[in-house]
């Protein structure tokens, strides 16, 4: 692996990171599903400590990383400069941020620490390195990257250092996530989800959605390992379904928990990018819907599907949503 790359950056920008992130005051907004009335934040289970929630956001015209609390009130910018940051991960202990970032030229993973703003080239590498996601003890970085030709998945730790192939199968892999226990990796090959021991290449590998015709992705496991949100285009749109994590079966299929309105066209709506909150009571996604217009918005609901609020109302794309 390349050595890995610190940015140092001036002590002005040390101090925009750190201490001069502008906050922004947008409002919480009840959302409306499927024909459904009004709900509140109160319907659904919202919680955790102050900025434990992150995305990227287009609002500033161009992507950036911002973070929230778990209910996606004061929300606040966390980068700046050049170039566009998407997909963040928060860590566990709340003080890194990893994200993905073409600022180098192409899209390396970085991780900003929040309480001194320094910033770190954890990958630097000239292939596509994206969607970085935290091991549940904060040690190391999952992520997918072409490296090698072929997209597979990797993991790193949070220093650039030790970098581990975990995958490398002919077709596409993609979109990697821990189980909570820290000992597999899910993942997209191909078209459907499986899941491999994080500490193997191709170790223990098992399929886990059987739709090979759609699109199955961004998995994310529940805390308690016992179900599986993810996206899915098997009903003629994305939308987020949800499984057991021991996949799914004719007997127990996949439920989706983001169905379109009974009127509206399949192309108005998107839901993706699953992504639970750390009581396993909530999951958060991104969503393009008759609601929002033409924007991508962040919004929550119970694991039911029920619950539905809309959390940001900004103009672009606000997506990829995180909570610790």
């Amino acid at each position: 692996m390349d050595a890995r790359r610190v940015v140092v950056v001036a002590a002005t920008v040390l101090l925009s990171f750190a201490c001069d992130r502008p906050r922004t005051s947008e409002p919480i907004a009840g959302g409306l599903q499927a024909g459904a009335g009004s709900l509140s934040r109160s319907e659904t289970h919202l919680v955790g400590p102050p900025g434990s929630l992150v995305f990227y956001s287009a609002r500033a015209g161009i992507n950036k990383i911002f973070e929230a609390d778990a209910d996606g009130g004061e929300p606040q910018q966390v980068t700046f400069g050049a170039g566009a940051d998407i997909w963040p991960d928060i860590s566990p202990n709340g003080r890194y941020i990893a994200f993905a970032s073409n600022r180098s030229g192409n899209n390396d993973i970085y991780v900003l620490d929040l309480t001194d703003g320094s910033l770190v080239d954890v990958t630097n590498n000239a292939a596509d390195d994206n969607w970085p996601r935290w091991s549940p003890d904060g040690q190391r970085i999952a992520f997918h990257s072409n490296r090698d030709g072929n997209y597979n998945i990797y993991t790193v730790n949070a220093d650039g250092s030790d970098l581990h192939q975990a995958t490398s199968d002919p077709r596409l892999d993609q979109f990697p996530a821990w189980s909570p226990n820290g000992q597999r990796l899910l993942f997209r090959r191909g078209t459907d989800l499986y899941a491999a021991d994080a500490n193997g290449e191709e170790q223990n590998v098992q399929r886990l959605t059987f739709a090979p015709a759609f699109l199955n992705q961004m998995g994310n496991w529940s805390p308690d390992g016992q179900q599986i949100a993810f996206m899915s285009t098997r009903d003629g749109y994305p939308s987020v379904f949800l499984m057991s994590s021991d996949g799914e079966t004719p007997e127990n299929p996949a439920v989706n928990l983001t169905p379109k309105g009974a009127g509206d066209a399949a192309s108005a709506w998107v839901s993706r990018a699953p992504s639970w909150s750390v009581n396993g009571k909530s999951i958060y996604f991104m969503s393009m819907r008759p609601l929002t217009g033409t924007n991508v918005e962040i919004f929550a609901m119970n694991a039911d599907g029920s619950g539905l609020v809309r959390l940001t109302t900004s103009a672009g794309e606000d997506g990829g949503p995180r909570v610790r």
